[in-house]
């Protein structure tokens, strides 16, 4: 029983330890540089950024994040933002 137990608290270590690394991989950021232009929000920029069945509200949190922007922002058109996009996403093969 004590050996079952060993392999068993083992087992779950390196299990664990495996889907760490594994999320840190899967967490890379490239950092898209983007140029406002007239009448783009961050609702809107978020929007074409984020992947399919992720929510908006997260991709505008990276975003004000990065560029120490709060979410009520008002942006400039030739203002350049900073877009955190995952290096793995379907968007940086599309652009």
């Amino acid at each position: 029983m004590k050996k079952f137990l060993m392999a068993l608290c083992l087992s779950i270590a390196v299990y664990s330890g495996y889907n760490v690394v594994t999320m840190e991989a899967a967490n890379h950021w490239h950092h898209e540089q983007i140029v406002v232009h007239g009448g783009d929000t961050l609702w809107a920029i978020a929007g074409r950024w984020a992947e399919d069945g992720e929510d908006v509200r997260a991709v505008i949190h990276r975003i004000c994040e990065v560029n120490q922007l709060s979410n009520n922002t008002y942006l400039l058109p030739g203002q350049k933002i900073v877009v955190p996009v995952r290096t793995n996403s379907t968007l940086l093969a599309q652009r």
